[in-house]
């Protein structure tokens, strides 16, 4: 059976602090092919990695990154001492050891203008992908950084063309709506990744169990996103596809 690429889902972070650069290393040393980091702008224009707009949930700071300076945000403890993590630093340090994904968080131009400054800074075009809700986004991207390889996080099954003829390459799918017909069709047509957990399944977003996990294999996807990415290692484990 085909072996999937393993992304790791914010880094490893069902064991360390999500978006950290611990959570990224710690992916890195697990065998994890790809390793997410999410983005999110700074009041002062600076990338860094927060899933949520605001800090209250990883941080117990009810104020939101977009009012943050990258100051603020670089002083913010997180659990075990752990800091923010910024996209420069993330691609200097994890990019030239595993592809990094950069989920872009806001449909904005001005995030993912930032990104490309970011990715041409640290002569890292061929070392990243970038996930999108957006196709104007995506089609930037694909504009300002010839050869740059682009995720498709459709915000609706129904627009897989649109976002293909924005340059997507890989399309993802919720494990939850696999069996939408929408979704279906994506997997069957066009190379799909699948984000465990989340919508319409009973765990939290990269959380899942290894019989889901076994359910999500059988379709065959190119990649899984999991918090856990130990679940799909191991010395048994097939070759995988090259990142």
């Amino acid at each position: 059976m085909h072996t999937p690429l393993i992304i790791a889902h914010r880094g490893y972070s069902a064991r360390y602090p999500e978006n950290t650069e611990s959570a990224y290393r710690g992916a890195i040393a697990i065998g994890a092919d790809i390793v997410e980091s999410d983005a999110r702008l700074s009041r002062d224009g600076v990338v860094l990695a927060c899933h949520d707009a605001t800090l209250d949930r990883i941080a117990g700071d009810a104020r939101a990154v977009a009012d943050m300076t990258s100051a603020e945000l670089q002083a913010v403890a997180l659990d075990g001492g752990e800091r923010l993590s910024f996209l420069p630093r993330t691609l200097l340090d994890i990019a030239p050891l595993r592809p990094v994904l950069i989920d872009v968080k806001t449909p904005d131009l001005t995030l993912m203008e930032a990104i490309i400054r970011d990715i041409r800074g640290c002569d890292a075009i061929g070392k990243v992908w970038i996930g999108a809700r957006d196709p104007a986004q995506l089609a930037l991207a694909h504009a300002r950084l010839p050869g740059v390889r682009l995720l498709a996080l459709l915000p609706d099954y129904t627009l897989a063309d649109e976002f293909a003829r924005a340059g997507a390459q890989v399309f993802r799918v919720w494990e939850g709506q696999m069996d939408d017909p929408a979704a279906a069709r994506v997997l069957r047509e066009r190379p799909a990744w699948i984000t465990m957990g989340g919508k319409d399944t009973p765990c939290a977003v990269g959380d899942t169990t290894p019989d889901r996990l076994a359910r999500v294999l059988a379709r065959e996807p190119r990649g899984v996103l999991l918090n856990d990415p130990a679940l799909m290692t191991g010395p048994r484990a097939p070759r995988r596809e090259a990142a």
